[in-house]
């Protein structure tokens, strides 16, 4: 697509990204406290999550502009699966039902997988492989990024192939991610 030069819409679409960004950060509040009550340590995994916050921001908020009024634009099936049954407030449920699946998945993650390296290893791959999606997602809407996404397709085409390509690349960054936190507890 790459058809957009600024990521803000005007009018309805900018009160239907707005409404869409607090439902972000309302959703990012609600798994902090969770979390907090669960005591699970959130600063180990504080890069990727910044990381996703913002991608995953940018990501919703110009897919609020390309997909209100018109959801088949949306490329990801289960998002455009939500934006067809939640109408115009689509993106915001979908936002909802996001971030708390893949937060919910961490969590059972950190509770219940014994070997804590693991939980982290695995955490950190879910977290970054989100990175990879949105920037991926971003970067089919907005035109100075486009060549990301057009790479993208080309070395990863189709679905069933960009999404193991994406978690391959989640698990690359959550290696380098790790490693780089036993280089620096061991000075």
């Amino acid at each position: 697509m790459c058809v957009y030069n600024e990521i803000l819409g005007q009018g309805t679409t900018l009160v239907y990204q707005l409404i869409t960004f607090v439902a972000i950060i309302l959703s990012i509040a609600s798994w902090v406290w969770i979390y907090r009550k669960q005591k699970v340590d959130l600063m180990r995994y504080a890069f990727p999550i910044m990381l996703w916050v913002v991608f995953g921001s940018l990501d919703i908020i110009i897919t609020v502009k390309g997909t209100l009024g018109n959801p088949m634009n949306e490329g990801n099936p289960a998002a455009r699966s939500v934006f067809m049954l939640a109408g115009d407030y689509g993106p915001v449920m979908a936002s909802i039902l996001w971030i708390s699946l893949w937060s919910l998945i961490v969590l059972v993650m950190n509770k219940r997988i014994r070997y804590e390296k693991l939980a982290a290893f695995l955490s950190l791959v879910v977290f970054y492989s989100l990175v990879v999606g949105h920037i991926l997602g971003f970067s089919s809407w907005f035109a100075p990024l486009c060549g990301i996404s057009r790479a993208s397709w080309i070395l990863l085409s189709g679905w069933l192939v960009r999404l193991p390509g994406i978690i391959a690349i989640g698990c690359v960054l959550a290696a380098v991610h790790m490693l780089a936190v036993l280089a620096l507890e061991k000075r």
